[in-house]
């Protein structure tokens, strides 16, 4: 092989490997790109999602009780339904409330302190109001087969406490005319002692609002502070600007400047 054509040979050989390594480096950008773009869109996924937390709190809000199963945790529902606080319709009615305060458009908000303080002052006064105006749906009252198991311990409280007295005075109870005699007067006034437990046991329940009202409006709170001045947009603004320099892709191209817009307003 003469010179000439040796050195015609070397140079194709040469743009051949230099060409192979340029697609091999393209691809390798490519890929690189590409998971870039994945953990940008995961991460902003993942810091806009409210879903687990409406999740977490409807359950919290039905007194669900967490198991772990299999080394797997899961809610399961409160072992005694008659101590739940909410009735159905109050826990739907309380995350219709909820889902219109913590959802991705708050977050994405912009909010002042004056404008956080305001919205807080109108939640508070809102729900209150709403919950004082409708307790008796959204608060569970005893049903009325609940109401019947509670006069019978109320029934053999008062017998025991009649033979106790006999007892004490030393005479002989007569059992059968003692039940006789508390069950008449039960009956006589069965409506009230109804009325009464149904008070007593809604007023118990009611107890519970003013904790329940200082976590719900805890959750709140939270999700507009991750809205004051931007930053919740701003936090993602900047993380994609470092994604963007490590990928090696300017601020300034316009298929960048159309893509994350939605957090420059």
């Amino acid at each position: 092989m003469d010179e000439d054509a040796y050195n015609e040979l070397a140079a194709q050989v040469g743009i051949h490997g230099a060409t192979n390594q340029n697609s091999i480096l393209a691809n390798q950008n490519s890929q690189l790109q590409y998971q870039l773009e994945e953990s940008e869109k995961n991460l902003a996924e993942a810091q806009l999602d409210c879903d687990s937390t409406l999740v977490n709190l409807r359950h919290l809000l039905r007194q669900d009780r967490k198991v772990e199963s299999n080394n797997t945790i899961d809610w399961k529902p409160i072992s005694d339904p008659k101590k739940r606080i909410l009735t159905d319709e109050g826990v739907d009615k309380i995350m219709e409330i909820m889902e219109t305060y913590i959802n991705k458009e708050t977050l994405l908000s912009n909010f002042g302190d004056e404008t956080i303080k305001s919205r807080m002052l109108e939640f508070s006064l809102a729900f209150s109001g709403l919950i004082f105006m409708k307790y008796e749906i959204y608060f569970r009252v005893p049903t009325l087969l609940e109401c019947k198991e509670i006069l019978k311990k109320r029934m053999q409280e008062h017998i025991d406490k009649k033979v106790m007295a006999c007892e004490l005075r030393g005479k002989a109870p007569n059992l059968k005319e003692i039940q006789e005699e508390v069950g008449k007067d039960f009956e006589k006034r069965m409506e009230y002692e109804i009325g009464k437990i149904k008070q007593e046991q809604t007023k118990l329940n009611l107890r519970e609002f003013e904790m329940m009202f200082i976590k719900l409006k805890a959750l709140i709170e939270a999700t507009h502070n991750r809205a004051w001045k931007g930053e919740e947009r701003g936090s993602l603004r900047r993380h994609f600007n470092i994604s963007e320099v490590i990928g090696g892709k300017s601020n300034s191209h316009p298929e960048n400047k159309s893509r994350w817009s939605v957090f420059s307003k």
